[in-house]
């Protein structure tokens, strides 16, 4: 029997209710239909729409201003023209998304007017960006300082907007939410007077119709308020009616988007774009973890700290091309000599950090010296010449309780004496 309802619309079984129901009957399932099919359907149709159409751009367009800071800030440390290409293509995007979501607020006239409020805060950043990635002053200057915070300012304003914007679309999301709801209800109260007077017949086939319609409705409000309450893993599994089914199944392919667009922007902020390895933020998150692994089971950690030598001499002297290759082979290097379960990280520019659990003394040693050994004797082909570089490493053990501030000031303590000492060496901390 449920073979044959999952065949069958939703219409066609109004159409058989009002064939078996009497005349006081038709009203009421008119009336059912109509609460249904406007007050349901509509609403997770225009959910659906708001959340690909609008939602969603507004979230990804904020991330790309946010990340706009990224590139402009970098070139202000370090001077490297391969910022340059990084924030255009970041504008380029920002333009199109911005001219793709203000056509999809086009009837929307408050939210347009926000829209190009946050667009003319962008614009002025932006100006303020080509300026900054053009300066040739130090960057403690006053001005460039002031130049720097009045970029971050208008990045920071437009991201508000922006987040106006979403809070909007949000609460008549919500709003939809709440209205289906009302619908669903009045629907049912419909159904049950529609069952109190009419015949045999057309109560077991309004029971029938009703347990099913009943659960797939439950099934798409409660999918969509654990989606509304971050469960991306969720998922909505309705097969009657078919137009709700098909409701859900656009629904479900839209939180798998969301999904995958979230990942995949969580894993390229915790990874360096140059090596490959994590980078500063994914280090400062790992750091509680093994405090707590310390302090629970006893285990000992040491930390390197590493740092190349001389490595503004390679970039000067060969230019910014030759010291990313540098640091992309001195990467590969550690990587390769570490055990599989040390964590390596890229905290700065040319610095590295490797956390490894339970490490002794001698076992971070013998590490240590691994490292020096093998970057020291490596040959680091670029272009028509070789470059040989040497790193020094400072090398902290962890005690319990542990202080992660004073352990990672004991290896850069450590590494500083490497430093001073004449660097290619390891010094314990």
């Amino acid at each position: 029997m449920e073979a044959l309802f999952c065949k069958r619309s939703f219409r066609f079984w109004v159409a058989f209710a009002l064939g078996v129901a009497w005349t006081p009957l038709a009203l009421s399932v008119v009336i059912g239909f109509y609460l249904l099919d406007r007050g349901v359907i509509d609403s997770y149709a225009d959910v659906s729409y708001r959340m690909h159409q609008q939602i969603e751009p507004v979230q990804r367009l904020r991330l790309h201003i946010q990340g706009a800071l990224v590139p402009v800030d970098e070139y202000l440390e370090d001077r490297q023209a391969q910022h340059l290409p990084a924030y255009r293509l970041l504008r380029t995007q920002v333009e199109e998304e911005f001219v793709t979501l203000s056509q999809s607020l086009n009837e929307e006239q408050a939210l347009q007017t926000l829209l190009q409020q946050a667009h003319q805060d962008w614009q002025k950043a932006d100006e303020l960006a080509s300026q900054l990635l053009h300066t040739v002053r130090q960057h403690s200057e006053p001005a460039l300082v002031e130049a720097m915070l009045a970029y971050h300012g208008r990045l920071e304003s437009a991201i508000d907007k922006l987040a106006a914007i979403y809070h909007q679309l949000d609460a008549v999301v919500e709003e939809d939410y709440r209205a289906a709801g009302r619908y669903y209800e009045r629907s049912l109260w419909i159904l049950g007077i529609a069952a109190v007077i009419s015949l045999f017949a057309m109560i077991t086939s309004v029971r029938l119709v009703g347990r099913l319609l009943s659960a797939s409705v439950d099934r798409l409000v409660e999918g969509a308020l654990k989606f509304a309450g971050g469960e991306r893993e969720h998922r909505i599994d309705v097969v009657v009616p078919p137009e709700l089914g098909r409701v859900a199944e656009e629904f479900n392919h839209m939180i798998e988007r969301i999904h995958k667009s979230e990942s995949k922007l969580e894993e390229i902020a915790r990874r360096d774009p140059l090596t490959g390895l994590a980078n500063r933020r994914d280090f400062d998150e790992t750091l509680p973890e093994m405090r707590a692994q310390i302090d629970r089971f006893g285990e000992q950690w040491a930390v390197l700290a590493m740092d190349v030598d001389h490595f503004k001499a390679v970039n000067d002297t060969h230019g910014h091309a030759a010291g990313d290759e540098v640091l992309k082979q001195v990467s590969a290097i550690m990587a390769a000599n570490l055990r599989p379960y040390d964590r390596l990280f890229r905290t700065g520019g040319e610095e590295f950090t490797v956390l490894m659990p339970r490490a002794d003394r001698q076992m971070a040693c013998d590490v240590a010296e691994r490292l020096r050994a093998t970057i020291g004797n490596t040959v680091i082909p670029y272009k028509d010449i070789e470059l040989r570089v040497t790193v020094s490493v400072g090398i902290a053990l962890s005690g319990q309780p542990c202080d992660t501030a004073a352990l990672m000031e004991t290896a850069d303590n450590a590494l500083y004496q490497a430093k001073t000492n004449g660097r290619n060496r390891c010094v314990v901390g």
